[in-house]
C-alpha cells in the first residue's frame, strides 16, 4: 500500500540518519496501518542485519510479546531483557527513571538495537518517565525506539505523555511520523482491486466516508458493499445502489472490532450498545444508562473511555458519532437480533418523548427493527406516514421494508389490505420481482380480498412474471385461460392476455386480441385505462396515429388522473416516443406532466442524454443498467439498449456491445429488432456484409410480421448503406423509396431524417446530404445526425464545416473509433484534421481498445479500413515503444487503467 510504504520510508530515514532522534513516534487512528509500518520497518532493518527487538503494551501498560532478532544477551547478572516498560515510582522520582533508563540503555546500546514498540498509547506515567530519561541517555548512539501510538490516545498519555513528548521534541529527541488515511486515488485503487471494477465517484465517496480512508477498513468497506448487494458492476465500473436491503454483517470492519475487543469487556460492551443507540444523538448518555442498567455518571464515564480510545467522538452539536462509521455498523451487527430490537425501541421512544430527533425515514427504519416491541397502532402510523411522504422511486427499497413491517403491525383488515397493496407497489419500484410476485400470489389466495382489488392485481402479476423470467406461465396466459386466470372476469382476462402477448414479443397478436375483446376491457375503468394505453402504443408503432398526439395521453378528468396516474401515463408516452426517436416529443410530455428530470426512470434520463449526444450519456446509461428501479414492463427498454450499444460501437467497444445486447435480449422481447440493427452495424464494421444483410433483413421481416413500423427506418437506413458498399445502387434506391414511404406514414423527426439520408446515399446527392444534417440539427437528433453524417462523409458528400462539427461532436462524447472514421473521411476530402498532436496517442489507444475486445488482426483491419499487414506493423511499433510484450499484457494494462503511454 503506497501510504504504508511512504510512512515506512520516512521512519527508516530517521532511524538511519547519523543525527536522527532516538525516539520516533508512528501515530495514526486505529486501523490506519501503524502495526504494518512497524512490521515493514523491522523487516527492512533485519535485511540490513540490524538487531531489532519488539514489544507490545497491553491496555494495562504491561509489555508482552517480547521478541528479539539478535543473539541472546548474557544473563549472568539475572537481568531480564525487557527493552521497554514501567519502573515503579519513576514518574514521582526522576532518579528512579534515570536508573531504569541506564539499565535498559546499557543492554540495547551493547547490541546496537532498534526497539519497536506497538500500542505505545498504553504507556502509564512511570513508563513515560522511563522513556523520557531513556531518550536523553541514547542521544548520540545508533539505538532508536520506534513507538506506534493510536490516536487520540487514553487519558494517561494525554495528561502525562504529551507534556513529556513536547519536552523531548523541544530538544530534538523525538520525531513524529503520522500514518495518513488513504487519499482519493489510493482509496480508488484499493476498491478497484477488491471489486475488480472502477468505482464511481458516489461509491468512492461512500467508502471514504464510512472508512475514513483507514487502510484496514477500505477494502472491507468495498467487500461490505458487495456482500450486502449494494454494488452493481456494469462495463467495468462499480455503481452504488443507495438503499439496498441487506445490513452490514458482524464481520464488518473486523480488524477494528478486534482492536475494540482487546480493550476489554467493559469497552466492548459499551461500544456495541452505543453503536445501536447512536441515532439518539445527544440523548445517547441517558439511553446508554438505561440499556446497561447503570447510573448516568457511569454512562458518561463509559462514553469518555470510548472517546479516549479513539472509538467515538462528540460533535459540536452534541451528537455522538463513531470516528469510523463502518466500525459502528459492525459493532451494531455484533449484537444479538433481540437486543438490537430492544435498543431500537429505546431510541424510537426517545424520539416520541421528545428527547431525541430523527428524520422520518431514519425513524421508520428503527420502527421496522423494533417491530412489535412498540405499540402496534402508533408504529403502524409511523410507517404509513413514512411510506406516504416518500417520493416514489427515491428510496424504494426502504419503502419496501416499511410496508412489509406495516403489514405485520396492521390492526384491522383494511389497514392490512392497504399495507399489502402498497408493499407490492414498493417492491415493484425497487425492482424486487420475486417479493412482488410472492405478495401478489398471497393476496390472490386470500378469499377476503375484495374482487376489485383482486382484479387489479392480475395485470401486475403478469408484468411480474415477465420480470422474474417465468416464460412458461406467460406463454400459458398468452395462449389461453391459464390456471392463474380462472377466477377473473372477462375484462381482466383479456387485458392480461394482451399484456402477456406483448411481453413475449407478439405485438401483432396482442393488438388483434385487444380489438377483439374491446367490449370486455372497455367496460371496466381499470382495464379500460390499460387497454387504451396499449391501443395507443400499438397505433403509434404501426403509424396509425401521429406521434404529435402523445401529449393527449395525459388528458383526462382531474378526479381520475391523480399525480400517480399522470406519472404512469407519462412514462408510457415517453417510452413510446423514445422508441420512435422523437426526442422533442418526449421532452414535451415531460413538460406537460410536470415531471422533474430526477423523477424520470433512470433509463429515460439516460436515453435522453444518448439521443441528444450529451457527454454524460454513457455514465447515465451504465447507472440505469446498474440500478434500473422498477421491474415493470418498460416499452422503451429496447430503444435504450439500442442507443447505448450504438454509443459503445463508436467508442470501439464492439465485443462489449454484443455482450450487452445478448444480455438485453433476455429482458427485451418487445421491439427486439432494434437490437438487430446495432448487431448489423457491428457485422458491417467487421467486414461481414452477408451476415449484416441477413440479420437486418430478418429483423425487418419480423417487424413487418408484427405490423410494426417503429424501427423500420433504422433497419432500412442500414440496408441502403450496405447496398451502396456492395455497389448495388438500384436496390439502394428501392430501399430509399421504402424509407420515404415509412417517413410519410410515421412522420417522426427520426423517420424524416433517415429518409433524407437514404436519398442522399442512394443518389450520392450533396444537396440532400445538407438537408439531412439540417434536419438533425433542427430536431435535436445530435447523435443520429453525427452517425449519418459520418457515413455520408465517407462518400465525400459532407462539407468541411460539417465534418469539423461531426469531429468535435465525437470528441465531446469520447468516441475514438468514430473520430478515426471521421478523420479518414476528412483526409479523403482534403479537410485538415485539428489537434494532430493528440491524434497519434488517440490512434494508439484505439488500437489497444480493439485488442481488449478480443478482435483478430483481420477484424481490426476491417474496422480501421486498412490491411492486416498495416495492423501488424502498428502493433509491432506499439509493443516496441511501450514495452508490453503481448496483446494480453497491453489489453490487461488498458483494462486495469495502468496504460499511461
Amino acid at each position: 500500500m503506497p501510504v504504508v510504504r511512504n510512512t515506512t520510508n520516512e521512519v527508516l530515514d530517521l532511524v538511519r540518519a547519523d543525527d536522527g532522534p532516538p525516539v520516533v513516534l508512528v501515530t495514526g487512528w486505529a486501523g490506519s496501518g501503524r502495526s504494518t509500518v512497524l512490521a515493514e520497518v523491522r523487516a527492512v532493518l533485519r535485511a540490513e542485519e540490524r538487531v531489532v527487538t519488539g514489544v507490545r503494551l497491553t491496555r494495562d501498560g504491561v509489555p508482552v510479546g517480547v521478541h528479539d532478532d539478535g543473539s541472546p544477551p548474557p544473563r549472568g547478572n539475572g537481568h531480564v531483557p525487557v527493552p521497554f516498560g514501567p519502573a515503579a515510582g519513576a514518574h514521582d522520582d526522576p532518579a528512579v527513571a534515570r536508573r531504569a533508563a541506564a539499565a535498559t540503555a546499557a543492554w540495547v546500546t551493547g547490541r546496537d538495537a532498534v526497539v519497536v514498540v506497538d500500542d505505545a498509547q498504553w504507556m502509564d506515567a512511570d513508563t513515560v518517565a522511563v522513556l523520557e530519561a531513556l531518550a536523553h541517555r541514547l542521544t548520540g548512539t545508533s539505538v532508536h525506539y520506534v513507538c506506534a501510538i493510536a490516536m487520540p490516545g487514553p487519558e494517561p498519555l494525554r495528561a502525562v505523555g504529551l507534556p513529556a513528548l513536547e519536552r523531548l521534541r523541544a530538544r530534538g529527541l523525538v520525531a513524529t511520523v503520522r500514518v495518513p488515511g488513504l487519499d482519493a486515488d489510493q482509496t480508488a485503487q484499493v476498491v478497484r482491486d477488491t471489486l475488480g471494477a472502477v468505482p464511481t465517484p458516489e461509491l468512492l465517496t461512500w467508502v471514504r466516508g464510512h472508512s475514513r480512508g483507514l487502510t484496514a477498513v477500505v477494502a472491507g468497506a468495498a467487500e461490505t458493499l458487495r456482500h450486502t448487494d449494494r454494488v452493481r458492476l456494469v462495463s467495468g465500473h462499480a455503481y452504488l445502489v443507495p438503499d439496498a436491503h441487506a445490513e452490514p454483517g458482524p464481520d464488518t470492519a473486523a480488524a477494528l472490532q478486534e482492536n475494540v475487543r482487546r480493550l476489554g469487556p467493559r469497552i466492548w460492551r459499551t461500544a456495541t450498545v452505543a453503536a445501536a443507540l447512536q441515532p439518539a444523538g445527544s440523548a445517547l448518555p441517558g439511553l446508554l444508562a438505561t440499556a446497561l442498567e447503570t447510573t448516568a455518571e457511569d454512562a458518561c464515564d463509559r462514553l469518555a473511555e470510548l472517546r479516549a480510545t479513539g472509538i467515538l467522538h462528540r460533535r459540536s452539536t452534541g451528537r455522538w458519532q463513531f470516528i469510523v462509521p463502518l466500525l459502528g455498523a459492525g459493532l451494531r451487527a455484533a449484537l444479538g437480533p433481540y437486543e438490537r430490537r430492544v435498543l431500537a425501541t429505546l431510541v424510537v421512544r426517545a424520539v416520541w418523548d421528545g428527547r431525541a430527533t430523527l428524520d422520518r425515514p431514519a425513524l421508520a427504519d428503527l420502527v421496522v427493527l423494533a417491530g412489535r416491541l412498540l405499540p402496534a397502532d402508533r408504529a403502524y402510523d409511523e410507517l404509513i406516514a413514512a411510506g406516504s411522504e416518500a417520493v416514489p422511486g427515491v428510496v424504494p427499497r426502504r419503502e419496501e421494508r416499511w410496508w412489509a413491517a406495516a403489514i405485520e403491525l396492521a390492526g384491522t383488515a383494511a389497514e392490512r389490505l392497504r399495507a399489502r397493496y402498497e408493499f407490492i407497489r414498493a417492491a415493484e419500484r425497487a425492482g424486487d420481482a420475486d417479493a412482488s410476485l410472492a405478495a401478489i400470489r398471497e393476496m390472490l389466495d386470500d378469499e377476503t380480498i375484495p374482487h376489485p382489488t383482486r382484479h387489479a392485481l392480475y395485470p401486475v402479476l403478469v408484468l411480474g412474471l415477465h420480470s422474474a423470467g417465468d416464460t412458461a406461465e406467460l406463454d400459458a396466459i398468452a395462449t389461453g385461460p391459464a390456471p392463474t386466470l380462472w377466477e377473473v372476469d372477462d375484462a381482466t382476462r383479456a387485458i392480461c392476455q394482451v399484456i402477456a402477448r406483448a411481453l413475449r414479443g407478439r405485438w401483432g397478436a396482442a393488438y388483434a386480441l385487444l380489438n377483439l375483446t374491446r367490449p370486455h376491457w372497455s367496460a371496466e375503468p381499470t382495464t379500460r385505462e390499460m387497454g387504451e394505453l396499449i391501443e395507443w402504443v400499438g397505433d403509434l408503432f404501426a403509424g396509425r396515429v401521429p406521434a404529435t398526439d402523445a401529449p393527449s395521453v395525459l388528458d383526462g378528468e382531474p378526479t381520475v388522473l391523480d399525480p400517480a396516474r399522470i406519472r404512469y401515463r407519462a412514462q408510457w408516452a415517453i417510452a413510446s416516443l423514445v422508441a420512435m426517436g422523437d426526442v422533442r416529443g418526449a421532452r414535451e410530455v415531460v413538460r406537460r406532466s410536470g415531471l422533474a428530470e430526477a423523477e424520470l426512470v433512470p433509463q429515460h434520463r439516460a436515453v435522453f442524454a444518448l439521443l441528444e449526444g450529451r457527454p454524460e450519456a454513457s455514465e447515465l446509461a451504465q447507472r440505469a443498467i446498474a440500478d434500473p428501479g422498477s421491474h415493470m414492463f418498460e416499452i422503451g427498454r429496447a430503444s435504450f439498449y439500442q442507443q447505448f450499444t450504438g454509443l459503445m460501437v463508436v467508442r470501439g467497444q464492439l465485443t462489449a456491445a454484443r455482450q450487452t445486447i445478448a444480455s438485453a435480449r433476455g429482458e427485451v422481447p418487445v421491439l427486439s429488432h432494434l437490437l438487430d440493427m446495432v448487431e448489423g452495424v457491428i457485422d458491417l464494421g467487421l467486414g461481414d456484409l452477408a451476415t449484416a444483410t441477413a440479420r437486418v433483413e430478418g429483423a425487418l421481416d419480423q417487424a413487418r410480421g408484427e405490423s410494426l413500423l417503429v424501427g423500420a427506418d433504422l433497419l432500412l437506413c442500414l440496408l441502403v448503406q450496405i447496398d451502396v458498399i456492395c455497389e448495388d445502387f438500384e436496390r439502394a434506391r428501392l430501399r430509399a423509396g421504402e424509407l420515404d414511404e415509412v417517413a410519410a406514414v410515421l412522420g417522426t423527426p427520426r423517420a424524416l431524417l433517415h429518409a433524407s439520408f437514404g436519398r442522399a446515399m442512394a443518389h450520392a446527392d450533396a444537396d440532400e446530404t445538407a438537408e439531412c444534417l439540417r434536419i438533425a440539427r433542427d430536431t435535436g437528433q445530435e447523435f443520429d445526425g453525427a452517425q449519418l453524417g459520418m457515413r455520408l462523409a465517407r462518400m465525400g458528400l459532407v462539407e468541411a464545416d460539417e465534418l469539423l462539427r461531426i469531429y468535435a461532436f465525437y470528441e465531446r462524447i469520447d468516441a475514438p473509433l468514430a473520430r478515426y472514421w471521421t478523420r479518414t473521411a476528412m483526409e479523403i476530402s482534403g479537410v485538415p484534421v485539428p489537434g494532430r498532436s493528440v491524434t497519434k496517442a488517440e490512434n494508439e489507444r484505439l488500437l489497444g481498445q480493439l485488442l481488449t475486445e478480443g478482435l483478430t488482426n483481420r477484424q481490426i483491419a476491417h474496422v480501421l479500413g486498412s490491411s492486416e499487414k498495416s495492423v501488424e506493423g502498428r502493433l509491432g511499433r506499439l509493443f516496441s515503444r511501450t514495452g508490453y510484450r503481448s496483446r494480453i499484457e497491453l489489453a490487461a494494462a488498458l483494462l486495469e487503467g495502468t496504460y499511461d503511454h
